[in-house]
């Protein structure tokens, strides 16, 4: 930060800025209020978007997410030179753990009190919806720069150890993302899509560990609002479960005590959560990490996507047995039996 910025910080702030600590793509401030969290914007859009949501979410009693500080006048964003900056309070918590399967249910738990107020959000434009869900899409463009890349280290060869785990790995990959794309029209996804452009309701879409922070009261928060839109809710679902289950060794007791635990506060029906295990069968993790490092995605580096799809490959038969195991998620009460479809 330049201190041009401090300085007219300092000043419509009202404050004294004591120092300035880097942390992903945002700033620690020590000031005399407190301890504040800067971020900046290329878009002020995406700036009143976020400092809206916040506010919107507080207002219907999701109070468990950042909160943003104004300046003197009132306001939530500050724009200097190109760049508009928001200051949120600074959360004193620790990031979750997936491997803990209390901070998961804490996690299940926070995710599913901010859907309950994300809801009621109406759609501000109006398109011809096809009822396909952007994950898909997502999912099928993800599948195949995985396909292109694997094409590449079979045409040079293995270049590094991670790319000889790719080369082991690809055909079995590529064969679980290619079945679940072609069964996922079986899904009862469409009448999810219509009633979440109905309902107006949000999803985060970005449910990682690091946007959980659990404090050393045990209240857990979740953060960054940048990448909550219109969607279906059940996607959040999807990906905290693909997450976490990975470092719970994909036990299905996890899984069943997770939805659990979010279907106490947001209540899911039977076809709700078979269609996330449903869903579960995509190799999202493995084509994430790969993907993301391949294109030079802030956050993916090479060690730790080398030793998360090491640890896939180990954990690859309890993955199998999990996804086979799809009766056993409605032995426990009140979810009744459980029934595969297609």
């Amino acid at each position: 930060m330049n201190k041009g910025l401090i300085a007219s910080l300092e000043k419509a702030f009202r404050c004294q800025i004591h120092a300035v600590k880097p942390k992903r793509n945002v700033n620690l401030l020590k000031t005399d209020r407190g301890y504040w969290i800067i971020k900046g914007y290329k878009q002020m859009d995406k700036a009143v978007w976020v400092t809206q949501l916040s506010e919107a979410l507080r207002e219907k009693g999701f109070l468990r997410t950042v909160q943003y500080v104004p300046d003197g006048g009132g306001s939530t964003i500050f724009p200097y030179e190109d760049r508009y900056y928001t200051i949120m309070k600074m959360i004193d918590g620790r990031e979750a753990d997936n491997a803990s399967l209390y901070d998961v249910k804490k996690t299940a738990e926070t995710l599913a009190h901010f859907h309950v107020a994300a809801q009621g959000f109406p759609v501000s434009t109006t398109y011809a919806f096809e009822g396909k869900s952007a994950l898909l899409d997502k999912w099928e463009s993800r599948l195949e720069q995985f396909e292109r890349i694997t094409w590449g280290i079979e045409q040079n060869g293995p270049q590094s150890k991670l790319e000889q785990v790719i080369a082991q790995m690809s055909l079995s990959i590529i064969q679980d993302g290619q079945e679940m794309l072609q069964s996922a029209y079986k899904l009862p996804l469409t009448p999810e899509l219509f009633a979440a452009m109905e309902r107006g309701t949000l999803a985060h879409r970005d449910v990682a560990s690091h946007n959980f922070l659990v404090t050393p009261r045990s209240n857990c928060y979740l953060i960054d609002l940048d990448t909550v839109g219109h969607d279906v809710q059940l996607v959040d679902l999807v990906q905290l479960m693909s997450r976490m289950l990975l470092l719970q060794e994909y036990r299905m007791g996890s899984f069943v005590e997770a939805m659990e635990a979010y279907s106490k506060i947001n209540y899911l029906s039977d076809t709700q959560i078979w269609m996330v295990h449903q869903l579960l069968r995509y190799p999202d993790n493995f084509l994430r990490e790969v993907t993301g490092l391949y294109s030079s995605r802030p956050g993916y580096h090479l060690r730790g996507v080398q030793q998360l799809v090491q640890m896939e490959g180990k954990l690859l038969q309890d993955r199998q047995v999990f996804l086979r195991a799809g009766e056993q998620i409605f032995q426990r009460s009140p979810w009744g039996q459980y029934h595969f479809v297609g």
